[in-house]
């Protein structure tokens, strides 16, 4: 049920097609953008090297896939504009399909074919094909049990709330990390410098925004400005809380999306969070967690809670039957979500590699190096934390 996806097609959610029967049949596509998506085989291959999302699916897929398909799925993942995403650095998957094998249908089916075939010969695939596939996860208590647990491990090697003003680098080739006196924040104008007693580490991993780090250290032997350019739109989380029987959805899967396109709506999209996590709710409760903000339209993320609290229950309202007010809601926003991979990001990815190539010892971190999702940025802190192993021996 949690493999399901919807798409609000004129104010309600209309399933995603998963198979080429259901692409037959789906309502969201005009028979000419189903013809047109079929032909995807016989386009030819972008001249730009750096080509924008959007671009690349009105050339290879028809506007229709790009209003209804691909422009809510961009804002799912990245809350970000398709107009302006880097298909190369965004999306690295379709565009090594096109590169590879010249077309998305067939490029699938090849790669298909090729794990079919391993897995009836009882071998594994390539690297990539042998990784672990798995669905949406979470824990019984969220996943901010991991990093708490982590925390209670390390005992008091954690500090909390210990602001960052500068990093710098020592004669002996250590990393001095100067943080703000209690009371005192970055902006306090004391004009603090870097005490001795700020503490020193042979190896530093920086997780935090890019923007930061430039601002943050002066001192690095590269260029930054790069960094100064990514942009990280703002983006609201609103839990919402109802009786089951107060909503007329049947709420089987793992959420819907909402195209840009759709006139009268102000969300991003909508996870049903308890029936792809069962525990997160009583059994005659339904959680949903909405999203507003990101590109699209980060002045609503930057409102007061009634109004996001608004929108978000008009939505849900239009398109999923909610015919009662929430019993709960609880909104979390944050000021810099999501990274964007923006057309030339490879500038930024080359500025990453020069830093560490320059900084011995400073390694980065995060979602703005391989992937925003949780398991991206997750495989990237695994590579830093290797990468530390080696230089620590």
């Amino acid at each position: 049920m949690a493999g399901r996806r919807y798409v609000v097609f004129s104010g309600r959610p209309v399933a995603l097609p998963s198979s080429l029967r259901d692409l037959v049949g789906t309502e969201l596509f005009s028979p000419q953008a189903k013809a047109r998506l079929l032909a995807e085989p016989f386009v030819g291959s972008a001249e730009a090297e750096d080509e924008s999302v959007a671009d690349f699916a009105r050339r290879r897929l028809g506007p229709e896939v790009l209003d209804y398909g691909i422009n809510p799925f961009t804002a799912g993942v990245f809350a970000g504009d398709p107009e302006a995403l880097s298909l190369q650095h965004a999306f690295p998957c379709l565009h090594a399909l096109e590169q590879e094998h010249g077309s998305l249908l067939g490029g699938g089916l090849r790669r298909a074919a090729g794990r079919f075939a391993q897995r009836l010969l009882g071998r594994g695939g390539d690297d990539d094909d042998a990784r672990p596939r798995s669905g949406p996860f979470s824990l019984k208590r969220g996943l901010a049990t991991l990093p708490r647990a982590l925390a209670d491990r390390l005992g008091d090697r954690v500090r909390y709330e210990a602001e960052v003003q500068a990093l710098r680098r020592t004669g002996e080739g250590r990393w001095r990390v100067h943080l703000a006196s209690p009371g005192h924040g970055a902006d306090d104008g004391s004009g603090a410098s870097p005490s001795l007693d700020d503490p020193t580490f042979e190896a530093l991993v920086w997780s935090a925004s890019l923007p930061a780090l430039s601002a943050l250290a002066p001192e690095l032997d590269a260029d930054t400005s790069a960094l100064e350019d990514v942009s990280y739109p703002p983006v609201s989380t609103v839990a919402t809380g109802f009786p089951r029987d107060s909503i007329d959805h049947a709420l089987d899967g793992f959420g819907m999306l909402v195209p840009e396109v759709e006139t009268g709506c102000r969300t991003l999209g909508t996870l049903f969070s308890s029936s792809v996590f069962p525990h997160r709710a009583p059994d005659d409760r339904v959680l949903l967690t909405t999203y507003v903000g990101g590109a699209r339209d980060p002045a609503l993320a930057e409102a007061d809670d009634e109004t996001v609290y608004e929108a978000v229950y008009h939505d849900l309202r239009r398109a999923l039957g909610a015919h009662a007010p929430p019993v709960f809601r609880q909104r979390v926003t944050w000021p810099r979500a999501i990274p964007q991979y923006h057309v030339g990001y490879g500038r930024v990815k080359d500025a990453l590699d020069r830093i560490e190539a320059n900084c011995p010892g400073l390694y980065l971190a995060g979602n703005y190096r391989a992937g925003v999702s949780v398991g991206d940025a997750a495989a990237s802190g695994n590579a830093a934390a290797q990468r530390v192993a080696e230089r620590l021996g």
